[in-house]
This record gives structure tokens, C-alpha cells and sequence, in this order.
């Protein structure tokens, strides 16, 4: 079997993935309705140079990630970040389901859902933390990156509105 496991995969996938975002938002926002449940996709930034520094912002986080990670040696760190960032691309399949129509983002999270589980599979094998302090990690990554990913989409809504 192939040894998938470089610890600089993630900031790849990340950066492909919010390619699509970063090219597609800004039009699709033009033509459809951001909001699902109340809530506005995309934080409704509608500017590529907005939303570009909410991505950079994210990719510096996944870079750095990767480089304590290899530093350290440490599996389990990019392992249990891939886990928000794979939940982060079932939610654009959701959001294509609930609109019955494309949603930036959904062409790379197909793309990437298999190749995300397979590199999260292949970290997994390489970790040999124990369960408690998977828990840990897992529960300290999701915390981070949701209020990360609030706080992004708070500073580009604001950025947006003095831009005006």
C-alpha cells in the first residue's frame, strides 16, 4: 500500500478546495440566495479580495499546523485537523442538497471527500497516541477551527461593510 502521509497534504487540499470558493462566491452570490436555515453562507462576502484574506488567514493556520506537526513528528495534530476540514466538505454537499443546486466549493469536495478519508486513514495508521488523547486533540481542533472559521466570516462581514 501506498504511504499517503505527508503532513503537508492538508494545506494542498485546503488551497484547492478554496480555490473554487474563492473564483465561484463571488458570482454565485449574484444569482442566489445565501441563506440556508437562517444562516448565510459564505459569511455573504461577495468580493474575491475579501474573501482571499479570510483564505490566506486559513491556509497560515494549515501551514503552520503542518510544519509543528512535522517538527514534532506528530501524526495525530494533522490527523485530527483533517477531521473539521472533512466535516467542512460533507456541509458543501449538504448546502448543494438544500439548495438542489451547485454550491462553490461542492465540485472539490466531491472530488476530495475519498482522498481526504484516505490521507485521514493513512495519518491514523502512523498515530499511536492513545484514545484519550485523540479525544483531546479532536475536541481542541474542532473547537479551534469553528471559532476560527466564526471569527474569519466576522472580519470579512466587517471589513466588507466599511468598505462600502
Amino acid at each position: 500500500m501506498i504511504n499517503f502521509s505527508s503532513y503537508w497534504i492538508l494545506p494542498l487540499l485546503f488551497m484547492f478546495h478554496d480555490f473554487e470558493e474563492l473564483v465561484f462566491v463571488p458570482y454565485w452570490l449574484k444569482d442566489h440566495n445565501p441563506k440556508i436555515n437562517g444562516r448565510v453562507l459564505f459569511g455573504g462576502v461577495n468580493r474575491s479580495d475579501i474573501l482571499a484574506a479570510g483564505i490566506w488567514e486559513e491556509f497560515c493556520i494549515y501551514l503552520l499546523l503542518a510544519a509543528v506537526a512535522y517538527i514534532m513528528d506528530s501524526p495525530l495534530l494533522v490527523a485530527t485537523a483533517i477531521l473539521p476540514y472533512l466535516f467542512h466538505l460533507i456541509m458543501h454537499l449538504i448546502f448543494v442538497v438544500n439548495k438542489r443546486a451547485y454550491v462553490p466549493g461542492a465540485i472539490t469536495a466531491i472530488i476530495e471527500l475519498p482522498i481526504t478519508i484516505f490521507y485521514l486513514y493513512s495519518l491514523t495508521t502512523l498515530t499511536k497516541a492513545p484514545l484519550w488523547e485523540w479525544i483531546i486533540v479532536v475536541v481542541i481542533m474542532f473547537i479551534f477551527f469553528i471559532s476560527n472559521l466564526k471569527f474569519i466570516h466576522w472580519i470579512m462581514a466587517e471589513i466588507m461593510h466599511k468598505l462600502r
